[in-house]
């Protein structure tokens, strides 16, 4: 695969296509990547072929490659897809009826999405039930397995010293306004105690560039945060984290070492709830995310 020309799509979120990136610890200089404006500044350009946006991805009409992977169950994803040739072609398409199908190879994830053959009563059962991550369902796709491999995104993670003690936490008390289930009602009062405990506390905000808020993740020593895309940043930057999933399955995310997850003692009730359950407020007690910090910012935490 190393040697292999392979064009990759994946246009989805953000968080999305960052936890797509250790696809480049396998496949070596020649890929072509498709994404959107806003994911493609993320992308480490200097690894890759090239990377195209979505208004770009028309140059690529009849062009050669060994493998065609599309991750996106759109149809615009799809006909991008379609639009080249490709010794062999791995997730979603279009039939010969325009309709979106999925290849045979690629059903373990797309089975557990909205365009599931199965349906999607069935689907969220696979996906509440899946104890794979992203990234072994990925890889497996292509015929490999999961050994670890990291994300590759274009900053750098800032050098830390070994031992060094955590002395800024950042929390990311935001998430998109599709999932408000994922905004934990009490990080004001975690920031007020952890001061209290002597820490510097940064809130994140919105910046002008999105590789300012890489920045601002990278300043801090410990992230919290929600499923969301400061997590996989805190991921691809290396940095402790303390995760809570409120709504969205914990298994599929792999921690590297250095994720504390908290998960919802309600998943199976509130599972990709698109408003907020009535008590969700008490669901995740300030108190069990305090003590998770508190664990993280001590040392290192499990696998997986």
């Amino acid at each position: 695969m190393s040697s292999a020309k392979i064009l990759v799509i994946k246009l989805g979120a953000m968080g999305d296509v960052v936890r797509t990136t250790p696809l480049l610890r396998i496949s070596g200089p020649d890929v072509t990547w498709v994404t959107r404006p806003e994911s493609a500044v993320l992308l480490p350009v200097s690894d890759m072929a090239e990377v195209l946006t979505l208004a770009e991805a028309a140059r690529l009409r009849g062009r050669q490659f060994d493998l065609a992977l599309c991750l996106d169950d759109e149809p615009e994803a799809a006909a991008i897809a379609g639009s080249v040739r490709a010794h062999e072609h791995i997730g979603a398409y279009l039939d010969g009826s325009g309709r979106l199908a999925y290849t045979e190879s690629s059903r373990e994830w797309f089975d557990m999405g909205l365009l599931s053959r199965l349906g999607q009563t069935e689907a969220d059962g696979l996906k509440l039930r899946n104890r794979r991550s992203y990234q072994e369902i990925l890889f497996a796709m292509l015929g490999r397995r999961f050994s670890g491999e990291e994300y590759r995104i274009a900053a750098v993670p800032a050098a830390r010293t070994a031992g060094a003690k955590v002395r800024v936490i950042g929390i990311e008390d935001r998430a998109g306004a599709r999932w408000p289930m994922k905004v934990w009602p009490h990080y004001e009062r975690l920031a007020v105690r952890l001061r209290r405990e002597g820490f510097e506390v940064r809130n994140f905000s919105q910046q002008p560039d999105l590789l300012d808020h890489v920045r601002a993740v990278d300043g801090c020593d410990l992230i919290v945060c929600g499923d969301t895309l400061t997590m996989h940043l805190a991921l691809a930057l290396c940095k402790p984290t303390v995760a809570l999933f409120t709504c969205t399955s914990p298994y599929e995310i792999y921690g590297y070492g250095r994720m504390r997850k908290i998960v919802n003692p309600r998943l199976h009730e509130c599972f990709y709830r698109r408003d907020v359950a009535p008590g969700a407020e008490d669901d995740i007690p300030l108190e069990r995310v305090a003590a998770e910090v508190a664990g993280c910012a001590r040392g290192p935490v499990q696998p997986g």
